[in-house]
């Protein structure tokens, strides 16, 4: 009887491990905080508890143990509760296992604490329900959790940081002031050591993998309204989707830190206009942080994507009749129009910056502006995690450039063994006007690219001003079909499907590149 028994144990060992030593088998945990209302009334948010629902879901359809007690929203998530419930979650997880914890709310600032690390002379905290928990804590936090993995993303500002332009956010953003007042807890001393700031510390901390919203102090975090009409943080959205498979580029059902870092750049800085770009540390590593379900969804760009239609606001007045593709709301706008006279409208995005200017009574002129958000939205489509993304960088910044100034952008394949070396290259301005760019008969531009960077002859800025987006395409054959199309539409946009189209009859990548203009 001894004997079947061992025998049967090796047996499930070899099925399980695949020939491996038998060992505990490793598992994932989360623990997942969201707080909307706060005991200081101005603090409210209207998308953190959105998101704490959206990633309980998204995680618990893949293997990852999350119970309700490691659910914490609003009143729950009390500095005393958080901590309890990580050390909860530490109590029933074995080394080896993966942790992981999302937060979505405020994020603050307050004085340096000891030891003086900060060369701001501030520390980063996450605003609880009642309380704070900073950076140096947490840094404790994790680093006497060595023994396992550990996964944290934080959906919240961590500076009263501006927009684009200076001016102060139009969106309701995730920063508060914050004057709390520690009281003792009924659970008894739940107090933590300050280790000082995770950079400090990075070589205690490999086993860590850190998402934050932006990877700057300066930008607001933003909400928005997504797809299921609700409110969320676009680093909550987008990490959902890459749980749900979005993000597995080479399908082998994990979630790599670099499968991370591509995607959740590509689709927040396309989704906020360049503005965010969320911040990984490390950046890069191939092992898999997250393992995912069997079925998650396969990530290729469909053929025939299900096109939204643009969700637009009217303000001082109303639309001309016969707009197509267009929802009118009242919230959660893709673009605000605002009437400024019988003559002019002025036209702004969802982060309040002015991409252009219509005639108030000529439907073509919103309907280019219109056309062009779709094609935005089409060309996100495209984007393949199969494929490096696409680097546009531009010298001069993401801020709002002025009149005269000359903008140098460089274009690069971030992998350069994929051979994308056949470069197309628009713009699409503010006002809906296609500029196709390369390649040119009449430049002598090459089909195809022997290096990279390529540095594009500086744009300079000139009237009309707005919004414009440079739109790069790689593949790795000359898509002449798609170059034809653009080529013979300009200055007009081609349709959607269309361009998917002449896209798909060869293998590309898709980039684009949102940059801003005034007059002064």
């Amino acid at each position: 009887m001894f004997q079947k028994k061992t025998l049967f144990v090796l047996l499930l060992c070899v099925s399980v491990y695949h020939l491996t030593a038998c060992s505990p088998v490793v598992r994932q945990h989360a623990l997942v905080v969201g707080i909307d209302n706060y005991k200081q009334a101005d603090d409210r948010l209207k998308g953190a508890v959105n998101d704490a629902k959206l990633l309980t879901k998204s995680l618990r359809d893949n293997p990852v143990l999350l119970p309700e007690e490691r659910v914490l929203l609003d009143e729950q998530a009390t500095r005393a509760n958080v901590i309890q419930a990580w050390r909860n979650m530490l109590a029933q997880a074995n080394p080896g296992d993966t942790l992981i914890f999302t937060y979505a709310g405020h994020g603050s600032q307050k004085e340096d604490a000891e030891p003086k690390d900060e060369a701001d002379k501030q520390d980063e905290t996450l605003v609880l329900y009642d309380d704070e928990i900073s950076d140096d804590e947490l840094t404790d936090l994790f680093i006497k959790a060595k023994a396992y993995n550990i996964l944290f993303l934080a959906d919240a500002c961590h500076a009263a940081g501006l927009t684009r332009d200076g001016k102060p956010a139009t969106c309701r953003s995730r920063f508060a002031e914050t004057t709390f007042h520690r009281q003792a807890s009924p659970l008894g001393t739940i107090e933590i050591s300050t280790l000082g700031d995770e950079q400090e510390n990075a070589a205690r901390l490999n086993h860590l993998t850190f998402i934050s919203a932006a990877d700057s102090d300066n930008v607001s975090v933003c909400e928005f309204a997504f797809e299921d009409e609700k409110t969320h943080g676009a680093l909550s959205w987008f990490f959902a989707k890459a749980l749900a498979g979005y993000a597995d580029g080479n399908r082998n059902k994990g979630l790599e830190r670099e499968e991370l870092k591509n995607y959740l750049t590509t689709q927040i800085g396309n989704h906020t206009s360049q503005l965010y770009k969320p911040k990984l540390r490390p950046e890069s590593g191939s092992e898999v942080v997250i393992r995912l379900a069997q079925d998650s969804v396969t990530p290729i760009p469909p053929d025939n994507p299900n096109l939204r239609d643009v969700a637009i606001k009217v303000e001082n007045g109303s639309a001309p009749s016969g707009l197509k593709a267009v929802k009118h709301v009242k919230q959660g706008f893709e673009l605000r129009f605002v009437v400024e006279d019988e003559a002019d409208t002025a036209v702004y995005n969802k982060l309040g910056d002015q991409v252009t200017t219509v005639f108030s009574q000529k439907a073509d002129t919103w309907q280019r502006v219109i056309d062009k958000a779709q094609l935005l939205q089409a060309l996100s489509t495209q984007f393949d995690m199969r494929l490096k993304p696409v680097q546009i960088d531009l010298k001069e910044g993401n801020g709002v450039h002025r009149k005269g100034e000359r903008l140098h952008f460089s274009i690069a394949p971030t992998d350069r063994g994929e051979e994308l070396n056949a470069l197309t290259l628009f713009n699409l301005a503010g006002d809906g006007e296609l500029q196709f760019l390369y390649p040119l008969a009449l430049q002598n531009h090459a089909l195809m690219l022997e290096q990279f960077p390529y540095e594009l002859k500086p744009l300079k800025i000139v009237a009309p001003f707005g919004g414009d987006h440079l739109v790069a395409i790689l593949c790795t054959q000359p898509p002449t079909v798609l170059q034809t199309l653009l080529k013979d539409s300009a200055p007009y946009l081609p349709k959607p499907a269309e361009v998917i189209f002449a896209l798909r009859q060869q293998r590309c990548q898709v980039g684009q590149y949102a940059f801003f203009s005034a007059a002064d």
